[in-house]
């Protein structure tokens, strides 16, 4: 903080600032769903209340968006341990106390669930939204009441308004329903109640997507048009290869899990959500890869979930030793097989926190900027790029990419473009437009994109 931001946890605090300070509920850009942005919203008020109680500004003109991330990451932590408990919940409702248990200590030392939990990114919200979906289903399909299918409707289609691809929640609940439903004489009005709740929750949460169709679509299509895209060569080991070599076994007995639910029939009615939503989920992240291991997040309480349940099959096999065969071995071997499965997940987290601890590139070039950039200059920075330069006395204008403008455009209106990208084709007519004056590039020491500083005037 505050110039090493992500894109789009940037993005989201920047809508949510616009809307208070426009009063426009209207995002205008639907490329990512908008519960997330209004939740954000009320922790950007909250905070500039507590702030001018405080004396930190009178108006929101005088407003730093900076001092919304702070509440906002809380927020993110929070619904992060929050998932956990569902977790716990969701495990103990289909399988037993045990299995929740070491289901949600995986979770909760889960490199990237706990990575994700430091950030505003509608990852985390949407993550526990489909948990919470899948627990409510499993508790509906016990209750067998509309109610019970309405409530748990409601929960899916707010995961679909948290992002899109929450949508997939509801499989969890039909999949209940499917099977404990399918010869109730009531089945319909269930399967309505479900439907109308998720309906109405993700119009409440997303009321532009009637009031704004057009805008809508569009960013509907275009999430889709990139999902559809032909897949990179070696997509389906996309977001495994990303993962350290310490949870490469744990991948593998979240596996053997997956196979012995599956081929117990006595299991498979109960971990039907579960199964069914993994792999749903599963197949549009390993076929349809968008390219950040963020996206894989939703699926891994479900291995979780599956790794706990062979964890804990393993020591109820461990009974048919003689020696064993008592309540205290047992508790004992429950215990081991516990760490066992829990330690090398918590070795990656370590190893992952600490790289937040290095200098990132954004840091440095904001750094130079400080010193070596003139007073009042003019620099156009993509939001890939250092963040939040206000506090610097130059005139900051910030853009999603610098292809949004033409180079003409920026001739006139800026003195200095930094580009935060790729050396690209897209990107040479700006990289020529001018002497690169500053250049950074990443190394295994040093994280961040890769950032040149072009001068567009002498």
């Amino acid at each position: 903080m505050p110039h090493a931001i992500d894109p789009d946890e940037a993005q989201v605090i920047d809508r949510a600032v616009r809307i208070l300070r426009t009063g426009d509920w209207n995002t205008h850009l639907f490329d990512q769903p908008t519960l997330v942005v209004y939740c954000v919203v009320v922790v950007a008020a909250v905070r500039y209340l507590a702030g001018a109680i405080a004396g930190q500004w009178t108006s929101l003109d005088l407003f730093q968006v900076g001092s919304v991330y702070g509440p906002t990451r809380i927020v993110a932590a929070a619904l992060g341990i929050l998932t956990v408990w569902l977790v716990y919940r969701l495990g103990e409702e289909i399988a037993t106390r045990r299995v929740g248990l070491l289901a949600a200590a995986q979770l909760a030392v889960f490199p990237l669930h706990v990575s994700e939990s430091h950030v505003a990114r509608p990852d985390v919200p949407a993550t526990a939204l489909i948990v919470l979906t899948m627990w409510l289903g499993v508790r509906a399909a016990k209750a067998g009441t509309a109610r019970a299918y309405g409530i748990a409707g409601v929960a899916a289609g707010c995961a679909a308004a948290a992002e899109y691809s929450g949508v997939a929640a509801i499989v969890a609940v039909a999949a209940m329903w499917l099977v404990r439903e399918r010869r109730a004489p009531d089945r319909g009005r269930k399967a309505a109640a479900l439907a109308a709740g998720a309906a109405a929750a993700f119009l409440v949460a997303m009321p532009f997507a009637v009031g704004d169709l057009p805008h809508f679509l569009d960013g509907v299509a275009g999430q889709l048009a990139a999902i559809a895209r032909s897949p990179r060569d070696g997509a389906p080991w996309l977001h495994t290869r990303e993962l350290s070599w310490l949870i490469a076994p744990w991948l593998l007995l979240a596996a053997v899990g997956a196979a012995v639910v599956t081929w117990r029939s006595r299991e498979r009615g109960r971990w039907a959500p579960v199964l069914l939503m993994a792999a749903a989920y599963g197949y549009v992240v390993v076929t349809y890869p968008t390219g950040a291991a963020r996206d894989a997040l939703p699926i891994v309480p479900m291995l979780c979930l599956f790794a706990g349940a062979a964890a804990v099959e393993l020591v109820r096999l461990s009974r048919r030793v003689p020696r064993w065969h008592t309540s205290w071995a047992n508790r004992a071997a429950f215990l081991v097989v516990s760490l066992l499965v829990v330690a090398p997940l918590t070795l990656a987290t370590v190893g992952s926190i600490r790289e937040l601890r290095r200098p990132d590139t954004r840091t440095a070039t904001a750094q130079w900027i400080k010193e070596a950039v003139p007073q009042g200059s003019r620099i156009v920075v993509e939001t890939g790029g250092p963040t939040y330069l206000e506090d610097v006395p130059l005139r900051v204008i910030r853009t999603s990419a610098l292809s949004d403008r033409p180079l003409g455009w920026y001739c006139e209106h800026a003195d200095y473009l930094i580009l935060s990208g790729p050396d690209t084709g897209s990107a040479a007519a700006y990289l020529n437009a001018g002497p690169t004056v500053f250049q950074i590039t990443p190394t295994a020491q040093r994280a961040g994109p890769p950032i040149r500083v072009v001068k567009l005037h002498e």
